[in-house]
């Protein structure tokens, strides 16, 4: 085997020590034939059995990137930065690989170059369980709010070519959505895997599910100031297509903001 690496694993890692462990098993189970690194980034830590488990961990041959707590964002772009490998995968410190997700991921892209990203479905398990059956990049959809996890397998081309994950936004928990529409506004290509590729651990007190009551309006307001060419463009094609395309309401919303975005965002 090509000891060359391959694919790049960037598990970020606040006060989750104890899920850790669990994560960093789930990848050397599934590692397949290629070449694969793990780089944890502990991003300011301060639970004392969370920094004991760095300790172990590094103790046992792991990268652990120490850092102080600089939030989500840059905690991946600094641990992608250090990466070596043509590949990237994103995974939280809680949640974990399934199967052959990230072979079957790198065997289609080292198949077809012009694909650049792919994803697919998720095992719910925690505090809820079922599936999460995904479905192939709908931009109409991706305007307005995100259906594809941070944990996509993508070249580390595209992270470069999107100026990386954006640091800046006012809530931590939609980077991927960020990130991935400023893919696809740099014409990359999205693959829909239709396999369970990970295992999404939800908690009560997680970071997506404890934010504010305006979060996906910010978050949406951040985007349309961000790619305001882009949603411009693909709010024109809505509207040629289907002039009641996710409800009248929503459009002329999103019309006004981006109307608007120099009076919401500065940049």
């Amino acid at each position: 085997m090509d000891n060359k690496v391959i694919i790049s694993v960037v598990i970020p890692c606040y006060n989750h020590g104890k899920y850790l462990q669990e994560a960093i098993k789930s990848v050397e189970e599934n590692k397949g034939v290629h070449s694969v690194e793990i780089i944890i980034v502990n991003d300011g830590s301060t639970d004392e059995q969370t920094l004991e488990l760095f300790k172990l961990i590094e103790s046992e041959g792991y990268f652990v990137l120490h850092q102080e707590n600089q939030g989500l964002a840059t905690a991946r772009n600094n641990g992608i930065a250090l990466a070596k490998g043509k590949y990237i995968i994103p995974l939280d410190s809680d949640n974990q690989l399934t199967k052959e997700y990230m072979s079957t991921a790198i065997d289609i892209m080292e198949k077809d170059n012009e694909i650049d990203i792919v994803y697919g479905n998720a095992e719910y398990f925690g505090e809820k369980t079922g599936c999460w059956k995904n479905q192939s990049f709908n931009v109409e959809k991706m305007l307005f709010s995100n259906h594809i996890d941070a944990c996509a397998v993508y070249r580390k081309k595209v992270w470069k070519d999107v100026d990386g994950y954006s640091h800046d936004m006012p809530y931590m928990g939609c980077e991927d959505w960020n990130f991935w529409l400023k893919a696809y506004s740099k014409d990359k290509s999205f693959y829909y895997l239709d396999e369970t590729c990970f295992r999404y651990r939800v908690l009560s007190d997680s970071m997506i599910r404890t934010v504010a009551e305006d979060f996906h309006e910010k978050i949406l307001a951040f985007n349309i100031a961000q790619l305001n060419s882009f949603y411009a463009q693909e709010l024109i094609k809505l509207k040629y297509k289907n002039e009641n395309a996710f409800g009248g309401n929503v459009l002329k919303k999103t019309t006004k903001l981006i109307l608007n975005h120099f009076n919401l965002y500065k940049y």
